[in-house]
């Protein structure tokens, strides 16, 4: 029996099953390819930073480079501040990570959300094909119940729990290894700022 003979046994609700898998599997591609790209970015701009030692020429890398990389912009509120208090400078970087942080977060609930309820339409639907099936075994009346055609029933009305099953337990792995990987992002974020903070303070006592 194909995947598709699978489906269609399955009923209206393999085909929901079905929409919520490819929903879920963009959000899965979309979040890996902008993780991916920031830290590309993040890294790009490390590289450039880490060969200079003057103020003038960060702040040229940082306008040509940084404006692409969470990173950058959070740098950019360090060396292009309008004042010495270290103290605001940090808490507008921060505004500015958390800002990113939350931009690279988005659909991360409609994920959390899809793989928690793909498990319960798979298993609403096998309770409905269950209610059909007893309603079929009483109307049959109990003396021409056909053993056979209960158990072909009761499978059929399984599929929708099995495909629930199929679509939420991949997608609960992919969530957790996202969330994981945007919170390795933020500590890398985080100890590159205070890294920076240290250079600048270092300038400020040259200066």
């Amino acid at each position: 029996m194909s995947l598709l003979d699978f489906i269609m046994r399955g009923g209206f609700l393999m085909y929901v099953l079905v929409a919520i898998s490819v929903v879920i599997i963009a959000i899965v591609i979309e979040k890996y390819y902008q993780i991916h790209k920031v830290r590309k970015a993040n890294e790009k701009l490390s590289f450039y930073l880490a060969q200079q030692d003057k103020p003038e020429n960060i702040r040229a890398i940082l306008r040509i480079h940084g404006q692409s990389s969470p990173l950058g912009l959070m740098l950019d509120k360090l060396y292009n501040a309008d004042t010495d208090d270290i103290k605001l400078i940090q808490e507008s970087m921060e505004a500015v990570g958390n800002r990113e942080l939350h931009n690279l977060e988005k659909g991360m609930d409609w994920l959390s959300t899809l793989s928690t309820i793909a498990p319960l339409v798979g298993f609403l639907g096998t309770v409905i094909g269950m209610v059909q099936v007893f309603m079929n075994i009483q109307g049959q009346g109990q003396n021409t119940v056909d053993i056979s055609t209960l158990a072909g029933g009761i499978w059929v009305a399984l599929l929708t729990t099995v495909g629930g099953l199929v679509v939420g337990i991949p997608s609960i792995i992919f969530y957790n290894n996202l969330v994981q990987k945007l919170d390795d992002l933020a500590k890398d974020m985080q100890h590159e700022v205070m890294e920076h903070e240290i250079r600048y303070r270092k300038m400020l006592e040259k200066a």
